[in-house]
């Protein structure tokens, strides 16, 4: 009889769940990809994301050339349809290979959750205010108070978490009834 921890590693080895994590892996790559596209090429835009006294201190920046701004968003919906098609290639082999309702859900939690919690860790920690990675790019948020504390945007993260729990249910209701 297999303990819990071997039914779960047994789960964990199927076909199913092994493509799971590949496409984690590039949902993950296309995700960080936006992310410096966004900084490369379209900061005015994602600046209205970022803390209050962060976009206060980048006001200023002049605005990028017309040129480098259409490619930021030609780059931009690229990765963009990359996720989108994570996701889209996610359902249809779960429909295909007539994974159970349960199995969708874990898929999609896998996907879901992986991506928020990459965003927090790596991104929003690590990237943000252990390494200082974006204050090298731009010096002018040096001293800023959000970029020296973890947790400035926690709230959103933490309801982003609980949605996308809600929608990974949601999704493995409707493809588990295809």
């Amino acid at each position: 009889m297999l303990n819990k921890r071997q039914k779960i590693q047994k789960e964990l080895d199927k076909p199913e769940m092994i493509l799971t994590f590949k496409l984690l892996g590039v949902l993950l790559a296309a995700f960080v990809l936006f992310m410096v596209v966004s900084i490369a090429f379209l900061l005015k835009l994602i600046i209205k994301t970022a803390p209050q006294d962060v976009q206060e201190r980048l006001k200023d920046r002049p605005d990028p050339p017309l040129w480098k701004t259409i490619l930021g968003i030609v780059l931009a919906a690229v990765c963009l349809m990359a996720i989108a098609a994570v996701f889209i290639c996610a359902g249809k082999d779960a429909v295909r290979s007539g994974m159970t309702f349960g199995q969708i859900f874990v898929r999609f939690l896998i996907l879901f959750e992986g991506y928020k919690l990459f965003d927090m860790i790596f991104l929003d920690w690590l990237m943000l205010t252990k390494l200082n990675v974006y204050q090298r790019f731009f010096p002018e948020v040096i001293g800023c108070e959000s970029m020296e504390k973890f947790g400035f945007n926690l709230k959103s993260q933490v309801a982003k978490i609980v949605i996308f729990a809600i929608l990974a249910l949601v999704v493995a209701f409707i493809l588990s009834r295809i």
